[in-house]
């Protein structure tokens, strides 16, 4: 019987260790903004890069969040289902997202007045990977 718990204890303990090494090493990258549609209704595309470099394998369940660009909110984003991320690899989740077209031109609007040469994207949000809540703040600029 002892040796029955001290091998259940073994085996919470190092799926917790698993788990704890997970959330210290997990990383995400926004690899790509593109937007494409019409004028009418736009559509922002974001390719967000998950890196796993342990052992163990993960599973996204779902992830959601915002997009703004130059500090002006431009659409929210959502992904809802499993997707496996390997261990010691990297994982690309591809969200999409219809913004308002009166958003995104008035967002054109103060670019123009601004006369910026560069965009910076933002994703501000939240992924949950095996059932724990990550915060997800990734900036690229274009």
């Amino acid at each position: 019987m002892r040796n029955a718990i001290l091998l259940i204890g073994g085996a919470a303990a190092l799926y917790f260790l698993s788990r704890y090494q997970l959330s210290r090493k997990i990383s995400f990258l926004l690899r790509g903004v593109r937007v494409g549609g019409g004028i009418t209704s736009p559509v922002i595309m974001i390719d967000l890069a998950i890196q796993n470099p342990t052992n163990q394998r993960a599973i996204l369940k779902s992830i959601s969040g915002e997009v703004s660009a130059n500090g002006q909110y431009i659409a929210n984003l959502s992904a809802f289902g499993e997707q496996v991320i390997q261990p010691n690899s990297e994982s690309v989740i591809k969200l999409s997202a219809r913004p308002s077209a009166a958003g995104v031109g008035q967002f054109l609007v103060n670019l123009f007045k601004q006369k910026q040469q560069k965009v910076t994207t933002t994703f501000t949000g939240t992924a949950n990977i095996d059932g724990v809540t990550y915060p997800v703040n990734e900036t690229r600029s274009i």
